[in-house]
């Protein structure tokens, strides 16, 4: 068993444990307020500057004493206050989700706390204790309405470059029309050539107008090809091309044609077909070429199909009849080419008898369906004399 003198050292020992235990008994408080600077607004650095703390005893916080920060936003009345989750620094950069909010730090100072001896376990026992206050606040950052300090802070929407708006069409090459422009002649037209933002539609219609290319009507018809009608005659023609696209739409117009004409031979399209022939006009007959009389060798007779127009006919039936029937061997039908002529070969009869001095040729040109007879049609009578020789 120790001696009474070690029991009463250790109960002094324990007694100047108790005691400077005791010395921190109770947290911390704050003296004078903390307080921030720097400005409200979006992108500013803020700074959080500590208050002073107090034991209870009235000495100051020293070495034991640990402070920390959490940064909050709250309404514009301050009355509601929310923590600004990472924060926890003492300098905060305002943020755009701050924006119609007022900010402060909130300090919380740390003591490490040791209470009285425990008799029980023979230890004394310590702890943290902790006390927070707020700084004081900010103004209200400016650019928004007042955040709902309860509401999660939505990320700021991703940034880029903004979408260019659609280009409106603009024709670069005017639309055209090729063809002449006579009665039942086609004519073509071209689109032209356009810019603008696609996708881009391109539709056409033809117009009838006056001689002058004015006064314009649209005839409805939107392919682009058309073709020129007896009603067009001593008008123009042109056509209107229309592009769209999202950014709207724009028309061009071509040039007139030449004004409206009957149909014509051309050096270009000189030839027409026999069922092309139509009243008012006809066929008819020229060019013939034929010997002074029939000598009795084979004869040939050349002669040219044409319309009233000057159209050479290709196509056309022609046909031989004589008299007297038998005089003369007549060739058989005929086509007329393009170039519209024909020659017809005849040869002595068994019938020439010596008393016959002339020999009358009927020549007859027809469409093909037509009637010899047909108004259409063409007809020309020869007179070939013959020779006294070929009626021996």
């Amino acid at each position: 068993m120790p001696s009474r003198s070690i029991r009463l050292a250790l109960v002094a020992l324990t007694a100047a444990l108790v005691l400077v235990g005791n010395a921190g008994a109770e947290a911390p408080q704050m003296n004078t307020p903390a307080s921030v600077s720097g400005s409200a607004v979006v992108g500013a650095e803020l700074t959080a500057h500590n208050g002073t703390w107090l034991y209870d005893n009235g000495t100051s916080c020293q070495a034991d004493c640990v402070m920390s920060y959490q940064w909050q936003r709250c309404d514009q009345s301050g009355s509601s206050c929310s923590d600004i989750g990472g924060a926890t620094g003492r300098f905060y950069t305002v943020q755009a989700a701050d924006a119609g909010s007022r900010l402060r730090a909130m300090e919380t100072m740390s003591i490490y706390d040791c209470g009285a001896h425990n008799t029980q376990t023979g230890q004394i026992e310590c702890r943290w204790d902790r006390r927070s206050a707020p700084s004081g606040m900010t103004a209200v950052v400016p650019g928004g309405a007042p955040t709902s300090p309860t509401a999660p802070t939505a990320p700021p929407a991703p940034t880029g470059p903004k979408p260019q708006a659609p280009l409106a069409p603009a024709a670069t090459a005017a639309p055209t029309i090729s063809g002449v422009a006579m009665v039942e002649q086609a004519l073509t037209a071209t689109l032209g050539t356009w810019s603008g933002s696609q996708p881009l539609t391109v539709g056409l219609e033809w117009l009838r107008c006056d001689a002058d290319g004015e006064n314009c009507q649209g005839l409805g018809i939107t392919g682009n090809t058309y073709t020129v009608g007896l009603v067009d005659i001593g008008k123009t023609i042109r056509v209107k091309i229309t592009a769209s696209n999202l950014a709207g739409a724009r028309g061009a117009l071509s040039d007139q044609t030449a004004v409206v004409s009957a149909l014509r031979p051309t050096e270009q399209n000189p030839s027409i077909a026999a069922a092309k022939v139509t009243a008012p006009h006809k066929l008819v007959i020229d060019q013939v070429k034929a010997p002074a009389r029939f000598t009795g060798r084979a004869m040939r007779v050349t002669l040219r199909v044409t319309d009233s127009r000057g159209f050479l006919v290709e196509g056309a039936l022609v046909t031989v009849s004589t008299l007297p029937a038998t005089a003369l061997k007549r060739p058989a039908e005929f086509t007329t080419g393009a170039d519209g002529l024909v020659t017809l070969e005849f040869k002595r009869g068994a019938k020439l008898k010596a008393v016959i001095k002339v020999v009358t040729v009927v020549v007859i040109a027809r469409r093909p369906g037509d009637k010899p007879a047909s108004p259409r049609g063409a007809i020309v009578r020869l007179k070939l004399p013959i020779a006294a020789t070929a009626r021996r």
